[in-house]
């Protein structure tokens, strides 16, 4: 399976955009990763999200309903968040949106293996974003 969305979107024209399918969920945190990892020439705060609700999802078919999903957020440069998402807790409501990269087209790293699991990616500026306890961070 490729990871390319079914029809061309507006924020596929940004640089860092893979060409996949845009996600905005609403989710239950399902797992905190203390540390964050160094990929791509960033940090990347990380954590597991279960998907409760599908607000909208541009160029993708698949019922991700009830789908865990690994979510990757830039921080500390230009291009991610200033900084990271301050009190992630497992259990509490968030809202994501980024480019959905399926369990197929999507790499392992240190946190996201055995197995792999699908990816929220660009979750900031210019297309995504994540809200969490109030605050809309982008």
């Amino acid at each position: 399976m490729n990871n390319l969305a079914t029809q061309t979107l507006p924020h596929h024209s940004f640089p860092n955009s893979l060409g996949a399918p845009l996600a905005c969920v609403q989710a239950t945190i399902s797992k905190v990763f203390l540390s964050p990892e160094f990929h791509h020439a960033a940090d990347h705060q990380q954590f597991v999200i279960k998907i409760d609700t599908v607000v909208k999802f541009e160029g993708g078919t698949q019922n991700l309903v009830g789908t865990e999903v690994f979510v990757a957020v830039r921080f500390g440069d230009s291009e991610g968040l200033a900084q990271q998402i301050p009190g992630l807790q497992i259990g509490q409501p968030i809202e994501v949106q980024g480019e959905y990269i399926s369990e197929a087209s999507a790499y392992p790293t240190a946190d996201n293996s055995n197995p792999v699991l699908p990816v929220l990616h660009f979750t900031h500026h210019p297309v995504g974003y994540v809200k969490y306890q109030g605050q809309t961070y982008s």
